[in-house]
């Protein structure tokens, strides 16, 4: 490959390596000190000699990690991407015109859909080719084979989950239209996995395998399970049921009311361990929104783990009579968020009830061993037991065995019908695609020019409304009866987690976001009347933390007038702002709060399961109820006076020194090869920086966990977007992380502008044709 204004690659980086850094700095110190000791020859020599003997030391003594730098940094330069030019594409059934954004984004334009997807396949292949690889290992079970022991731990929960023979049989189950597009789309990163080597597997010493239909199924199900597998939420609902009288429960769990039982304070044991809380869980999430003015615009903000390279991939594909531009995730020729130019749609996590504990042995139970590959050591066996496709995890509930029935190992679950919106013409076709696909569970907001609709949409179990949490689920949902809202009289949809449907007929939901950020979006668009592309995208980075409010007033009320920390607090701005000393004190005093408060009633759940932990997400209502009724009687024994009481709970947070918020909260981007390598963190990442935003702010940003991407649509184009990192996973490629600094507002922020360029053309082999 040659290079390309495009792609004139960022040699300057390797200095970045340890031995680069040290060998440079000793060689600089040396020639500097030579050079002014010129007028003494024997001292110039004597200085350069200590130099050059400091530096052999160095590496001497640092031989082993040296050896693999030199191996790093011959897997980087050996791999530096540029313009391809024309490549052979197996499948294309005539040559396809492609060119580079000065943001890195592959441009296709292509003479049929299905050939848009396979230059699609090739660029994403060629940008993205070890993630690719990375993901479906992680899948199958099968990273170990590659990575070594340390993840011996993952590949034995995928291999007990069993995605690869989910992913097998729904392959083998697609309509004729998700194959041919999976197809295609394998076509395509197999002729940029034939043309060049993932730079990690070049470090890692092995090629990936060709790609295939079932890999990109198997993605789409470790996408549904990273979205709905909660596993963890169920069990602790069930020991809190099992543990604690129904009002109680009720009144603890999700979806409780503020009344508080009656016999409360009789259920509050004498001390729990803090540990009992999960407070402030990174679950998948995502902020869209849809709002009308002079044109309909949608905004899209997809919450998931942060790192190097980005999990989504912007795509900018044109056939005749369509341009389809938005995000997609890697391994998927599936836009998750986008506009075809007629309509635009976006998603976020629907927090979907998909999963049911049962007793194991309905079905019958199985052992199998399988064995488990492992990277300079001898294979590991695993004993993998299910109850006909349900897995049986090793730990029981209450003392019981159980198998995990999750709607993902349905063959429906990944029947990818979501990709047919990239040809809906209006809100009626887009509705109807939906109603007639299964897939992952999603909400789904879609906006033509004329109407709107917000759909709940995948393969949703039924549970009709009113039946008891507890029991398993009876058959699913067909596309009609799955809730939805259409062309609201306001002219606003909200989606952020929350229980924004319907849910009178059918329950979907489980453990829904409280639903700060969605309130706080609603007010905002309401009171702004018609906002345009760029008020949308300042409501993206809003950072108000309105939940932070009620600890505050609990906090000024309960300490005296004088008292330096109250004056801090009354003077807060209500935001997560990066330069906040209070915002920073109230997080930790509701942490310490709900710990106080609430372990001491969920201390019982122990009796029943030694590892139960209360990890649902609506634990500010029960903890503001009671500590609203300003009864001792309902907080930690010894108790004598509320507001003493929380005044203590300040003073044990100031025993940490007060740092700013943005010293608190500082998110930077690792690449999963520092791992192995943590000494090519420098190289391979980009530093944590401070950060505003939390998880419940709109603007959500948190170590390791935030908006991986953000867009601003009409239905006619995509107007911004933002990505955490760039198009290219190569450290080496102006595009790795050029997009960085307007995602994480550095200030000052100044965008900088390459030029477009590495037009070539996508050919079919030997010049000749085929069918699409």
């Amino acid at each position: 490959m040659t290079a390309c204004p495009a792609h004139r690659p960022r040699v300057r980086r390797l200095w970045l390596l340890p031995t680069a850094r040290v060998a440079g700095a000793a060689g600089v110190a040396a020639v500097a000190l030579a050079g002014g000791l010129l007028a003494w020859p024997w001292a110039s020599a004597a200085a350069v000699a200590v130099g050059a003997a400091g530096i052999g030391g160095y590496v001497h003594r640092h031989r082993g990690r040296v050896a693999v730098e030199r191996r790093m940094l011959r897997a980087l330069t050996s791999s530096v991407p540029g313009c391809p030019g024309d490549v052979e594409v197996p499948g294309l059934s005539a040559p396809v015109t492609v060119g580079t954004t000065g943001q890195g984004v592959t441009r296709i334009t292509a003479g049929s859909y299905l050939d848009a997807v396979r230059a699609l396949g090739h660029a994403m292949g060629r940008d993205r080719g070890f993630q690719l690889d990375l993901m479906r290992r992680t899948g199958s079970g099968r990273l170990a084979e590659v990575w070594g022991r340390t993840a011996l731990p993952s590949d034995t929960t995928f291999r007990g989950l069993g995605l690869a023979a989910a992913a097998r049989t729904a392959a083998e189950r697609l309509a004729e239209p998700e194959r041919e597009l999976l197809t295609a789309f394998a076509d395509g990163v197999n002729a940029a996995f034939a043309k060049a080597t993932p730079f990690e597997c070049r470090f890692l010493a092995y090629r990936p395998r060709p790609w295939r239909v079932e890999d990109s199924v198997l993605v789409a199900l470790v996408l549904f399970h990273s979205l709905s597998w909660n596993e963890q939420a169920k069990r602790a609902e069930a020991v809190v049921r099992r543990a604690l009288p129904a009002p109680v429960a009720d009144f603890l769990l999700a979806g409780g009311g503020d009344e508080l039982p009656a016999d409360l304070a009789r259920h509050r044991g004498d001390s729990g361990d803090p540990d009992l809380v999960a407070l402030d869980r990174a679950v998948a999430g995502s902020n869209s929104w849809v709002t009308t003015g002079e044109e309909p615009l949608l905004a899209c903000d997809l919450h998931l783990s942060l790192g190097l390279p980005n999990l989504l991939y912007e795509v900018d594909l044109a056939w005749p009579g369509t341009r389809l531009r938005g995000l997609a995730g890697t391994g998927l020729p599936v836009v998750l968020t986008g506009t075809n130019g007629r309509i635009a749609w976006g998603v976020t996590n629907l927090t979907a009830d998909v999963l049911d504990l049962v007793p194991a042995g309905q079905d019958g139970l199985r052992t199998r061993t399988e064995t488990i590959r492992v990277r300079g050591q001898r294979p590991t066996a695993v004993d993998i037991t299910t109850d006909g496709t349900m897995p049986v995890p090793e730990t029981p509930l209450c003392g019981e065995k159980i198998a995990v029935r999750w709607a993902g190992h349905d063959p429906r679950a990944a029947d990818l019908r979501f990709h047919r919106l990239a040809h809906a013409a209006d809100v009626g076709e887009a509705v109807a695609v939906l109603d007639d696909a299964h897939g992952v569970a999603l909400n789904v907001l879609v906006v033509d020019r004329e109407r709107m609709a917000h759909l709940a949409t995948g393969l949703l179990p039924r549970r009709p409304a009113g039946t008891p949490r507890t029991d398993p689920a009876d058959g699913h949902l067909t596309g009609p009866q799955r809730p939805r809202v259409v062309d609201p009289a306001d002219g606003i949809l909200v989606s952020a987690n929350d229980a924004a449907l319907p849910e009178d007929e059918f329950r979907i939901g489980l453990d829904l976001d409280p639903g700060h950020r969605a309130r706080r979006i609603r007010a905002v668009l309401t009171a702004t009347g018609h906002p345009d592309a760029a008020a949308m995208t300042a409501l993206q980075h809003d950072i108000s933390a309105e939940l932070h409010l009620a600890y505050r007033d609990l906090a000024v009320a309960a300490l005296p007038p004088a008292d330096p920390t109250r004056t801090l607090l009354e003077g807060w701005d209500g935001t997560a702002s990066t330069d906040s000393r209070a915002f920073g004190v109230l997080v930790r005093l509701r942490g310490l709060l709900a710990q106080r408060v609430l372990a001491p009633y969920l201390a019982v759940c122990r009796e029943h399961d030694p590892a139960f932990r209360f990890t649902l997400r609506d634990l500010d209502r029960p903890l503001l109820a009671i500590l609203r009724a300003r009864d001792t009687a309902l907080l930690p024994a010894g108790t004598t006076d509320v507001d003493a009481f929380v005044a203590d709970c300040v003073t044990a947070v100031l025993r940490d020194r007060q740092e700013k918020w943005g010293k608190l909260n500082r998110v930077g981007l690792r690449h999963p090869l520092v791992a192995l390598a943590p000494w090519a963190d420098a190289l391979l990442g980009i530093r944590p920086r401070p950060q505003a935003g939390m998880l419940h702010s709109v603007r959500t940003a948190v170590a390791g966990f935030g908006a991986a991407g953000r867009v601003v649509l009409t239905p006619d184009d995509l107007v911004t977007t933002e990505l955490p990192a760039g198009q290219s996973g190569h450290p080496l490629s102006p595009h790795y992380a050029d997009r960085h600094a307007r995602w994480a507002s550095l200030p000052p922020f100044r965008e900088r502008t390459r030029r477009a360029g590495c037009d070539h053309v996508l050919r079919p082999p030997d010049g000749g044709s085929a069918q699409p």
